[in-house]
C-alpha cells in the first residue's frame, strides 16, 4: 500500500467511498472511469457523489463534511434514501492508485452518514467523522427511567433469549398478525423492535409501539407493505421502569437509574396539612 500521496508530476489517483449501511450491505463507489476491485469489495465507477471540502487538523471540535449527488447509479435509490437503508450508514473515505488496486487503499476518513434529503433527483447528506462522538454526554444524567438498553451495555440479559423469529399471518391497518412467536405474549413486544429478514423491506428496522387484538403496532409507514409468509426478528420490550424490570425479568441489580429521587414536579406540588 503506498505511505505518501502527491509525490509525482503525474498521478494516477482515486478517491474511494466504503459504505456499510444497517441492513448488511456494503456498496463501494469510485471517482475513476471504471470499477475497481479493492480488498474484495468492487467500488463502482462514477457515482455522482460529490464531497464538501475535506478539513482535518489536530483540534477536539468536530469538523463535518457534506455528500452531494444525483441518483443516476443503480446502487443509489430513492426509495432506499427514503426508507432508512442508508441512514447512519458506516462511511470510509480513501485514495487507491487505480494503476496497482491490489496494494490496497490508505483510508484517511471515518465515519457515518447523518441526515439524508432527497429534492428532486439529487440526494444530499452530512458526514459525521469520529469526532463527532465527542459531543456525546460524558457521564450519565440521573433518571427514574432505566438508562440501558434493553439486552444492550448495562442491561446484563442475554439478547438471544428474547428473540423470535416470527411469520406476518395477516396485515391490517390495526397492526400486523405474527405467528411463531413462541406463545410469547404480544404486550411484551411494545417498546421492542423488530428487524424484517425477508420480503421488500428486508433489512429494515422498526420499533414497536403497541399491540392490539389485530397484533403488533409499528412506529411510523413502511416504504413496502408486508405481506403473509415475510419473516421478522422480534426482540421483546422493556418499558425501564424499576416495577417491570424487578417483576417482569428479575434484574433489579442491574436498573442504571435512581427511581427514587425527586424530580422537577416536587417543586410543583402543593403541601397536605
Amino acid at each position: 500500500m503506498r505511505t505518501r500521496w502527491f509525490d509525482r508530476p503525474l498521478e494516477t489517483i482515486a478517491m474511494l467511498w466504503r459504505v456499510e449501511r444497517h441492513d448488511g450491505i456494503v456498496l463501494g463507489f469510485a471517482a475513476h472511469d471504471r470499477d475497481l476491485v479493492v480488498d474484495h469489495v468492487r467500488y463502482h465507477a462514477a457515482p455522482g457523489m460529490l464531497p464538501s471540502a475535506i478539513e482535518m487538523d489536530d483540534g477536539l471540535d468536530p469538523l463535518d463534511m457534506d455528500i452531494a449527488g444525483a441518483l443516476s447509479h443503480d446502487l443509489i435509490r430513492s426509495d432506499d434514501l427514503a426508507a432508512g437503508r442508508w441512514d447512519h450508514a458506516a462511511v470510509r473515505i480513501g485514495l487507491i492508485d487505480w494503476q496497482v488496486p491490489g496494494e490496497g487503499a490508505g483510508w484517511f476518513w471515518h465515519g457515518h452518514l447523518g441526515a439524508v434529503s432527497i429534492e428532486g433527483h439529487r440526494f444530499s447528506a452530512e458526514l459525521r467523522g469520529l469526532k463527532a462522538q465527542l459531543d456525546q454526554p460524558f457521564v450519565p444524567v440521573a433518571s427514574p427511567s432505566c438508562r440501558a438498553e434493553f439486552c444492550g451495555v448495562g442491561c446484563g440479559l442475554s439478547r438471544s433469549a428474547f428473540e423470535h423469529i416470527a411469520t406476518v399471518d395477516a396485515v391490517s391497518a390495526e397492526g400486523l398478525a405474527f405467528t411463531g412467536m413462541d406463545e410469547a405474549p404480544a404486550s411484551g413486544f411494545v417498546h421492542g423492535s423488530m428487524r424484517w429478514i425477508d420480503g421488500g423491506n428486508a433489512g429494515l428496522h422498526a420499533d414497536i409501539v403497541g399491540s392490539t387484538d389485530a397484533g403488533l403496532q409499528i412506529d411510523g409507514p413502511l416504504l413496502r407493505a408486508p405481506a403473509p409468509g415475510d419473516r421478522a426478528l422480534l426482540l421483546q420490550g422493556c418499558d425501564r421502569s424499576l416495577a417491570t424490570c424487578a417483576g417482569r425479568f428479575g434484574n433489579a441489580l442491574n436498573f442504571r437509574a435512581e427511581p427514587h429521587l425527586p424530580g422537577n414536579d416536587l417543586l410543583t406540588r402543593f403541601a397536605v396539612l
